[in-house]
């Protein structure tokens, strides 16, 4: 009796013990199956949020800000990604829109960022061009375009409120300066001006072996820009003793020759009347300058000498002055500048 309750006993435990395996699959099936389920549900939701939500630009002017331009109008910039509007915010390529904001001239880099929330809009950050000098094809006409250190040219009549700066250049409708170029010829602009206490006007380009520079109430002829430049200009601090007490006289100082320097000495003198309207000139060559600019610029040292041309006519010969010619006349006249120059 005893053994048949003890079989019955087991019999029941080990059903028991089926039971709450069988439970624990189904458990285990249930959660397995309620995190499919939500899984796909997110997956479905969030590609309903994609595809339905409002996540697109309606309107550019409200929902596209700009920061970094003053060159650059925001209408121009606009119209550059007006082909983002009405489109998801997460199918817009940036790097093609900051290609397409770059095209601008005026704009050296352009930087994109997309929003989706709050609201979707687009940041565009912009690095603008820093101007490095005026251009224009003569000094009859007024300024077209601003060149920048890049090489760039910048239209005055597409971004008028461009800064123009005091140093002007004047060359053929084709010409075109590479970012290395802009850098050599500030450096030589800077060369001159170290030596001379006068700021550089203008550098004359239309001639590309007769370049000529005006460097306050000096005209400065400096022949062929290539790699003995630098040691020609050099040479300019050692000829301004004798130049300075007769430079009312001087049509240019010509820098083009290795072993001279010749001087175009004219017998009439520079008159103020002549000064007066060779500024005129320039000046008219930078019209439509913006108020706060002109300002700027009519106080700048140097202004009285830019663009400054003296008669031809009646002229004397040219004097040269030999490198035994300008010592002397430095040690006769003053002996500390001539020291100085021989040690250049």
């Amino acid at each position: 009796m005893t053994m048949i309750m003890e079989a019955d006993q087991r019999r029941e435990w080990m059903k028991s013990r089926r039971k709450q395996r069988k439970a624990t699959r189904r458990a285990r099936s249930r959660r397995q199956t309620f995190r499919y389920v939500l899984l796909l549900g997110m997956l479905v939701a969030g590609a309903a949020c994609f595809t339905h939500l409002p996540w697109k630009l309606h309107n550019e002017k409200t929902e596209v800000v700009v920061h970094g331009n003053s060159v650059a109008t925001k209408d121009q910039v606009l119209k550059l990604v007006k082909n983002a509007v009405d489109v998801p915010i997460y199918r817009i390529d940036p790097k093609k829109l900051e290609n397409q904001i770059a095209s601008l001239k005026a704009v050296r880099h352009a930087f994109v960022r997309r929003y989706a929330l709050p609201k979707p809009h687009l940041v565009v950050e912009i690095l603008e061009e820093y101007p490095w000098a005026t251009y224009s094809p003569d000094p009859s006409k007024p300024a077209e375009a601003v060149i920048a250190q890049s090489g760039r040219f910048i239209s005055i009549a597409e971004f008028p409120a461009v800064v123009r700066p005091h140093l002007v250049i004047y060359g053929q409708h084709n010409l075109k300066l590479t970012s290395r170029e802009v850098a050599q010829w500030a450096s030589w602009a800077n060369y001159i001006s170290s030596q001379t206490g006068r700021p550089v006007d203008y550098i004359d380009m239309r001639q590309p072996f007769d370049v000529k520079v005006a460097n306050g109430d000096l005209t400065l002829k400096i022949g062929l820009p290539d790699t003995t430049l630098t040691r020609r200009l050099g040479r300019l601090v050692s000829i301004l003793p004798t130049v300075e007490p007769i430079k009312d006289k001087v049509e240019f100082i010509d820098l083009g020759l290795d072993n001279s320097i010749p001087l175009k000495i004219s017998k009439n003198p520079k008159r103020p009347t002549e000064k007066t309207e060779a500024e005129d000139a320039r000046n008219e060559a930078l019209n439509n300058i913006p108020a706060g600019i002109q300002g700027a610029l009519s106080s700048t040292p140097g202004n009285a000498g830019a663009n400054t041309t003296a008669t031809t006519a009646n002229s004397s010969q040219p004097v040269t002055l030999t490198p035994a010619a300008t010592t002397a006349r430095q040690n006769s006249a003053a002996p500390a500048v001539a020291q100085t120059s021989n040690t250049l």
